[in-house]
């Protein structure tokens, strides 16, 4: 039974990660099919247990004392939504279904036993594997069915999608670059490899800016544990595969798949209908055979054609330097206005919006689009939500010098998880969505549960 549990507990976190698989089989099933997934964990892990039911609640959930500062942040947190709809004629309001859920996420991950940080990192592993070896092979085969590629070439595929996959290099790269300082095995080479290609074929400025940061701190970490001489072989073949991947892989992987890619795109883009035309809106039996590639690409409009039209010499590693932030700075200016003009209670749940290529877009600065759509009670519980297991996990393994390795190794997943969370909020949107905060309520479980444990 606890095998079982194991199994669909990684099983619900590596399908988390692909995050845009909600945009194939829907967003109220994917919901449906991740819930299940944690029903079947839950009601093993219970079945398992040779105690009664009650008293394994009683011992299980009696962690929750010792975190009543970030429960009474998500108490903040889904009632400022709750005002913000009331004061905007329901704006927003279907969001407290959703975070409430999460809640009921979290009490049903306590109550699995097998939950680990071991279990946490293996399910990243699997989750990067999944994400980047299709790529590489619809990459080689020039499969354009299912790959996706956007103007500025970032690459992705169908469950995994540009601006998406990086994050699941991301989340594996700090407890995968750690054994690479502490052994230069091949297979902890291998896997960090696969983390820095993943960062590298969709080009996220986030990964980048992380993956240094975490690289630095590991640096200090490592010589502050006094790593002999593996560390520097470690950072030495490190950075050789990161030069690799940024200067040679990708942008050759890049110029591969445009050979074939780009004209299709094109001669798509240019050959859309007009929509003025009452024949246009009759569907033919050609677009009926299109791929699903071909028609989403086809729906992204007018911006991306001009894109994918522009000259293609520009490796992913350039997007850090030559990247457009003139939108966002826009977007966290309007959501600053937005914000002052709503004090104190917000506009609703995704009410701030700017124009970007062409479309709208909600405001990508989650703490700005709280302040703006959501108020200063949202605001405020979601920094507690964050931080609170954040700083728990943290002077936990700064408790003492003896002991700071072995804590350190043990939480390094699940608080790695929690600081990129973090920081995404300076770039990112507020999901509200289970794939983007599944395996963030993990790692908060696994803070709740191995912290307390372990003084």
């Amino acid at each position: 039974m606890r095998s079982i549990s194991s199994f669909f507990t990684l099983f619900f976190i590596a399908l988390a990660m692909l995050g845009t698989v909600k945009v194939y089989i829907g967003g109220n099933l994917n919901w449906l099919i991740l819930l299940l997934l944690l029903g079947v964990a839950t009601v093993t892990s219970l079945a398992s247990s040779q105690n009664s039911l009650k008293e394994l609640l009683r011992t299980r959930l009696s962690v929750l004392k010792h975190y009543k500062w970030m429960l009474g942040g998500w108490v903040l947190f889904i009632t400022g939504i709750f005002i913000a709809a009331l004061m905007n004629d329901g704006t927003g309001l279907y969001t407290v279904v959703k975070y409430l859920l999460f809640v009921f996420v979290i009490l049903s991950l306590l109550l699995i036993s097998p939950l680990t940080p071991a279990l946490l990192e293996k399910a990243l592993n699997v989750s990067l594997i999944v994400s980047l070896v299709p790529l590489l092979v619809f990459a080689v085969l020039r499969q354009t069915d299912y790959m996706l590629v956007l103007g500025d070439g970032r690459m992705g595929w169908l469950a995994s999608w540009p601006g998406v996959i990086w994050k699941a290099g991301a989340y594996a790269w700090p407890f995968i670059a750690w054994r690479c300082l502490k052994k230069t095995s091949w297979r902890n080479l291998l896997l960090a490899f696969c983390a820095i290609l993943v960062m590298a074929l969709d080009g996220s400025r986030t990964s980048m800016l992380w993956m240094a940061l975490v690289w630095c701190a590991l640096a200090v970490i490592a010589l502050f544990a006094k790593i002999p001489g593996k560390g520097i072989k470690g950072h030495i073949a490190l950075l050789v595969i990161t030069l690799f991947s940024f200067t040679v892989l990708q942008p050759t992987l890049l110029g591969w798949v445009w050979g074939k890619y780009d004209p299709l795109i094109v001669e798509l883009m240019t050959e859309k209908k007009d929509v003025n035309d009452p024949a246009s809106n009759e569907p033919d039996a050609e677009d009926a055979n299109d791929s699903t590639a071909e028609i989403i690409m086809d729906n992204l409009g007018d911006t991306v054609k001009k894109a994918l039209s522009a000259p293609k010499e520009d490796a992913t590693a350039d997007r850090l330097i030559k990247g457009d932030n003139a939108t966002r700075l826009e977007m966290i200016q309007t959501g600053w206005h937005k914000a002052v003009a709503t004090f104190p209670w917000g506009g609703g749940f995704g009410s701030t919006r700017v124009a970007d290529n062409d479309v709208t877009s909600v405001i990508h600065m989650t703490y700005v689009q709280l302040l703006a759509d959501e108020g200063v009670l949202s605001f405020t519980g979601y920094l507690l939500i964050i931080l609170i297991p954040l700083f728990a996990g943290l002077k936990f393994v700064f408790a003492g010098r003896e002991t700071f390795i072995e804590r350190f190794e043990l939480m390094l997943a699940p608080l790695s998880v929690l600081a990129l969370f973090a920081m995404m909020g300076c770039f990112h949107p507020l999901s509200n969505e289970l794939t983007e905060w599944g395996v963030v309520l993990v790692a908060i479980t696994l803070v709740m549960t191995h912290v307390t444990h372990r003084k």
